[in-house]
C-alpha cells in the first residue's frame, strides 16, 4: 500500500523501531506479554502514525489477549491473536500520515481509538477514529475517552433513553464504566442515582455524585424498596428477574456486561435477558457495543476541561507494567481507569 513520508523535520527524529507489549499466543498476560523491539508501524491510507503518550486499559485488551472467551476466538483469531499488541485507547502526537489525510498534520495532539497496537512508543490508527486533543486535556485524561466513556454515555443517552428527572441504578459503579456512568447520569439530568459497589468503592461513588451508593457485601440490592427508570448493569450479576423488580413498569434495563467463562459465558446471559423481558411493559437493551464516535469524543472531552467529569485515574504503568495492569482488569473488579505510558 502506497504510503506518504513525515514531514521533513519530523523525519529524522522518528525511528524505524520501537518498544512495544507483545503476545504471540494467547493466555494469561503476566504469562505471554512481554516488551520487545518490533518495527514502526507505517500509516496506510486514511491512517495516521502517532507516538503514543498514554493509552487506557480496557476489559476488551484483556480478551483479546487471553482469546476468551472461546466462542468469540473468530474475532480474536483461531490459533493465535490476532491483535499481537493490545491497547485500543489511546492519546498522543501525530508525527506522519498516509494518503488521503487531511483531518489531521503532524504536530497535531489527538486522542480516540485505534484497532490495536496502542501499547507501544507508536501505533497507525485510522484518521477518522481521532479526535483533536484540547490544549487544556492531559494525555492521560485523553487516553480515558474512549471505550469506557463512549459505552457509559451511549448505553445512558442512547440505549436507555435517560429523561431529565430520571431515578437511574448503576450496578458496577466502580470500574472505567461504572465511574463514568455515575456522573454522566447526573451531568444527562438524572433525578437520583444509586450507585453499586463494594465497600472499598463507596467513598470513591458518593464524591463522584451518587445520591446513594449500596455496598452489596452489606446490603442486598434484590431487596431495595426503589424502583427505577433506568438500570444500568455493569456487572450482569443481578438475577434477571431482580432488575425487572427493581424497574419501574415503562423502565428500561442496559446490560453492558456479564461475568466471563472460558467456553460461552457471558452468551448465555445474553440470550436469557433478551426473552426475559418479552411480554413486559419494561425494555432491555442486552449486549450493546460502543459505537465509535468524533462527536462523542469531543463532548467527553468539553466535560473534562469544563470539569463536570472527572477521569476517575487509578493506576499508571510503564511498557513493562502492561502484563500486571491487564492481570488486574482480568479480575473484573478494577477500579476507575489505568493508563500504560510508553
Amino acid at each position: 500500500m502506497a504510503t506518504t513520508q513525515p514531514a521533513p523535520d519530523r523525519a529524522a527524529t522518528t525511528p524505524t523501531t520501537m518498544r512495544a507489549v507483545v503476545a504471540d499466543r494467547f493466555g494469561a498476560p503476566e504469562a505471554v506479554l512481554s516488551v520487545r523491539i518490533v518495527p514502526v508501524p507505517v500509516p496506510g491510507e486514511d491512517e495516521v502514525l502517532l507516538r503514543v503518550r498514554s493509552a487506557s486499559v480496557n476489559a476488551l485488551d484483556w480478551h483479546f489477549t487471553t482469546g476468551t472467551p472461546m466462542i468469540a476466538r473468530p474475532s480474536f483469531g483461531i490459533r493465535r491473536p490476532r491483535r499481537t499488541v493490545p491497547g485500543v485507547d489511546v492519546a498522543g502526537t501525530v508525527v506522519a500520515v498516509g494518503p488521503g489525510v487531511t483531518r489531521h498534520r503532524p504536530g497535531d495532539e489527538v486522542y480516540g481509538e485505534v484497532a490495536g497496537g496502542g501499547f507501544a512508543e507508536y501505533v497507525v490508527g485510522p484518521a477518522d477514529w481521532l479526535a483533536a486533543k484540547p490544549a487544556a486535556l492531559g494525555f492521560d485524561e485523553a487516553a480515558t475517552l474512549g471505550v469506557a466513556a463512549q459505552t457509559a454515555l451511549q448505553g445512558l443517552r442512547d440505549w436507555g433513553g435517560l429523561r431529565a428527572g430520571y431515578r437511574v441504578l448503576v450496578h458496577g459503579a466502580s470500574g472505567g464504566v461504572g465511574t463514568f456512568a455515575v456522573q454522566l447520569a447526573k451531568i444527562l439530568g438524572a433525578g437520583h442515582v444509586t450507585a453499586v459497589c463494594s465497600t472499598r468503592n463507596v467513598a470513591t461513588a458518593r464524591r463522584l455524585g451518587a445520591d446513594r451508593v449500596v455496598d452489596y457485601t452489606r446490603e442486598d440490592v434484590a431487596r431495595l424498596d426503589d424502583r427505577y427508570d433506568l438500570v444500568f448493569d455493569n456487572a450482569g450479576t443481578l438475577p434477571l428477574r431482580t432488575c425487572r423488580r427493581l424497574l419501574t413498569d415503562d423502565g428500561v434495563y442496559v446490560m453492558i456486561t456479564a461475568p466471563k467463562g472460558r467456553w460461552l459465558r457471558p452468551l448465555p446471559r445474553l440470550v436469557a435477558g433478551r426473552f426475559s423481558f418479552a411480554g413486559t411493559s419494561r425494555r432491555a437493551v442486552i449486549g450493546r457495543v460502543q459505537e465509535r464516535s468524533r462527536a462523542d469524543l469531543e463532548l467527553l472531552a468539553g466535560l473534562v476541561t469544563d470539569g463536570r467529569l472527572v477521569p476517575e485515574m487509578v493506576d499508571r504503568y510503564p511498557l513493562e507494567g502492561a502484563p500486571e495492569a491487564l492481570r488486574r482488569q482480568g479480575e473484573f473488579h478494577a477500579r476507575g481507569k489505568s493508563v500504560v505510558v510508553p
